[in-house]
């Protein structure tokens, strides 16, 4: 198994994530190719190794767009965040031709208002139209619905009103689709995050001059590990948090692994006490190297029981466990005192969630108390794949059973989809996994 570990020495932004996968390996021109599949036309990547101040040689990565091209930088109101301000993103150094360097250029032009503040269901629709890989789309589409969860918790309106300023603009679009196609690329099954870095001082926004952490990161923040540096600048952005909060795995890397390779990604500032850099390193787990069949993690065990809450209020509270990155929620029917029918709440979680997940689960539950416990868990190899059926492609999981056994799982809700576009049943779309694979081994 490959996995990847994002180390963002002093914050991280969408482009500088980008470009450490670049640097590590990513094909670019497959990157731009892919996202020009959605139908977003108007921008170039220009794509740069060079020496850093502090003396590594890093990946320098910026997006160019009409919209930019159409307003300039003074525009801060119109982008929320935006990259040539949050990060210090002034793409001061793409035309340095002395250094390496390549510029892919998209030529076609998508007809779209100048400055579109995209709202997540166009989005979507763009993402879903394209020929980028299933795997991408779906870490993709983790992203966005965290990023429009956050915004619509701070103006207090529902994630299907928010319009993004910062990740509606194409070049944050690109950052994301961007992201998510590279780790399909270089193979990485699972991504980890050590901590985030934030910084202090002010930054202009849309709603106007707000402190760092701007209210977007701060609420993609929540219940991360999370170090102040003490550099006057915004850190880390809402695409960086949104990327890393929705995709990461954990903190810790699986032990017994060797590394593949490193890429680095650096914002255009230089910062006098370290490189401005995103580190993003590539494992591939040892242990799996040795059995080829099991793998093996720690989780976190949240257990409470309860007798006095409707089900109504248990029910929204599974979906707020899940949507805070809860692993497994389980509900099991319990005898309680005096002859009174209960629920046993069961929730696995990583180790870096489960303050925040004890947290929610005091203030959405009628318990006053929780117990907690560590697990180890054994966990057959496995990895997506997309299949052709007869009503396109459907994704699946492939899982490796002791003794070399192969099966085909497919994924629920691609499944009901194609069911849903097609008007067939969905056990049909299901059993076709089960032809496919009939097929492949005759």
């Amino acid at each position: 198994m490959k996995f990847l570990s994002i180390e963002p020495l002093s914050g991280a932004a969408g482009d500088m994530i980008l470009a450490s996968l670049i640097d590590l390996g990513a094909d670019q021109k497959e990157i731009v190719r892919l996202i020009k599949t959605s139908g977003l036309q108007d921008f170039s990547l220009c794509f740069e190794r060079k020496l850093c101040k502090h003396g590594i040689v890093c990946a320098y990565l910026n997006v160019y767009t009409d919209e930019k091209a159409e307003h300039g930088h003074g525009h801060e109101h119109e982008h929320e965040h935006e990259h040539g301000h949050e990060h210090g993103h002034e793409h001061e150094h793409a035309h340095e031709h002395e250094h390496e360097h390549e510029h892919e250029h998209a030529h076609e032009h998508e007809h779209s208002s100048p400055h579109a503040h995209r709202g997540l269901r166009e989005i979507l629709a763009l993402l879903h139209k394209s020929e980028i890989p299933a795997p991408a789309k779906i870490n993709a589409e983790k992203v966005f619905r965290r990023l429009a969860e956050a915004e619509a918790a701070i103006h207090g309106v529902s994630p299907e009103e928010i319009h993004f300023h910062e990740v509606g603009a194409v070049d944050s679009i690109v950052d994301i689709f961007g992201v998510c196609i590279a780790l399909h690329l270089l193979g990485v099954e699972k991504l980890f995050c050590p901590g985030h870095k934030i910084g202090y001082g002010t930054v202009r926004c849309a709603h106007g001059i707000m402190p760092v952490p701007a209210p977007a990161t701060a609420k993609l923040l929540e219940g991360q590990k999370v170090s102040r540096l003490p550099i006057e600048s915004e850190l880390t952005t809402p695409t960086g948090a949104a990327i890393l909060t929705a995709l990461s795995q954990g903190s810790q890397i699986p032990p017994n692994a060797r590394i593949l390779g490193c890429g680095y990604g650096h914002g255009s500032k230089e910062f006098a006490l370290m490189p401005n850099l995103v580190r993003s390193i590539l494992f591939e787990s040892e242990d799996e190297q040795q059995d080829g069949e099991l793998l093996c993690d720690q989780v976190q065990v949240i257990e409470f029981e309860t007798d006095d809450q409707s089900p109504e209020s248990l029910a929204y509270l599974m979906e707020q466990l899940y949507e805070h990155s809860a692993l497994d929620v389980s509900f099991t029917a319990t005898q309680k005192k005096k002859n009174r029918p209960g629920q046993l709440v069961r929730v696995l979680c990583r180790l870096e969630q489960q303050k925040g997940l004890c947290e929610l689960i005091l203030r959405e539950s009628s318990s006053i108390g929780l117990r907690l416990s560590q697990n180890q868990r054994l966990l057959l190899k496995r990895r997506s794949i997309e299949i052709d059926t007869a009503w396109g492609k459907l994704l699946c999981k492939q899982v490796q059973r002791p003794g070399g056994i192969i099966e085909l799982v497919p994924e629920y809700e691609a499944a009901r989809k194609i069911a849903l576009a097609n008007n067939v049943p969905i056990r049909q779309v299901l059993n076709s996994a089960n032809t496919w694979q009939q097929k492949k081994t005759d």
